[in-house]
């Protein structure tokens, strides 16, 4: 059989609470209820539970350090299965080793207390993710929820045994995944990497933190609660000035392009933004000017260009300012 120490990946020398971190780290990797279906999983979990009935116990640890295993001279009173036998229900008999007719306690610790002889503490918060559109996350919506959780198993009670046996839902573990449907109710304006508190009604009340990310929108960018855009206009209606239509996250809004407008130029719209959740004041709206120039060349075109050549005389290198190198 592998080395127990190999199992749970730590030195021979490892502390207690080395050989403990390491058990819970692969315990909740290979758990079979996070590998549905998988036999191999299923086998690394019960070597990963042997290994630690042995290792987390002093004096099984040492008659292993001295023998390299633990026969019935080192185990409790009565007789024994030798390490590897098979236990009533065909799998590992971890009583073998002693300390698992506490399963329940030593998953406890990791999956929020089953253990017997004593009331669960409360469980602790879990978290959930959900992603929205951009419109969904200004306006505020309802949302369903998958939440997953570790719960007692109703086979054996959380024991990990049944039947004089290693229970057979559970696979001795005493706990199972669960998924949940929580029904969620996120507020307007709620950002990217907000968390919307909730609670899981089960007996009981356990919280839920709903991570929200927010997908990006191809036209408004959020920043804060500000939105920012960017708005093609024609060189008149740059030169000359105009009113033109800007899309806002609440709808079109008339503005006005003073004349002269230099392409890159930002203009603001009080309060076109996004609500605050906790303020519930609106952010603004920043638009960016972009002056565009016709793509079709013709030669209208080639003399009205000239025409506004002309225009840029005595103005200098509209390029003068730039570096010219690094």
């Amino acid at each position: 059989m592998r080395d127990l120490y190999e199992v749970l990946g730590v030195a021979k020398g490892a502390s207690a609470d080395e050989i403990k971190k390491a058990y819970r780290k692969l315990a909740r990797r290979y758990h079979p209820d996070v590998n549905p279906g998988n036999p191999e999983a299923v086998k690394r979990f019960r070597e990963i539970q042997e290994a630690h009935a042995v290792l987390s116990d002093a004096d099984k640890r040492a008659q292993y350090d001295r023998f390299g295993t633990v026969d019935e001279g080192g185990a409790p009173a009565g007789p024994r299965p030798r390490r590897g036998a098979q236990g009533p229900a065909g799998g590992f008999d971890f009583r073998s080793f002693g300390g698992f007719a506490d399963l329940g306690d030593i998953f406890g610790t990791m999956f929020g207390g089953f253990g017997r002889g004593a009331p669960p503490p409360p469980e602790a918060p879990v978290e959930a993710a959900v992603e929205l559109d951009l419109a969904d996350a200004v306006r505020g919506v309802s949302v369903v929820v998958p939440v997953r959780r570790e719960v007692a198993c109703s086979e054996c009670g959380g024991s990990g045994h049944a039947r004089a046996g290693v229970c057979p839902r559970c696979h001795g573990a005493g706990v199972l995944v669960r998924t949940d449907r929580l029904r969620v109710k996120l507020p307007a304006g709620v950002g990217d990497g907000d968390r919307v508190r909730a609670s899981l009604k089960d007996g009981g009340r356990r919280e839920v933190a709903v991570v929200v990310k927010v997908r990006p929108h191809p036209f408004f960018e959020r920043k804060g609660n500000d939105i920012h855009t960017v708005v093609p206009v024609s060189f008149p209606e740059a030169y000359l000035g105009a009113d033109v239509e800007i899309g806002t996250i609440h709808g079109p809004v008339r503005a006005k392009i003073p004349a002269g407008t230099q392409s890159g130029q930002r203009f603001r719209l009080r309060g076109k933004g996004v609500r605050s959740v906790k303020t519930g004041v609106n952010g603004d709206h920043y638009y960016t000017v972009q002056v565009t120039v016709p793509r079709v060349v013709s030669p209208a075109g080639r003399d009205a260009a000239r025409k506004v050549a002309d225009l840029y005389t005595g103005a200098g290198d509209p390029r003068a300012a730039l570096p010219r190198s690094l």
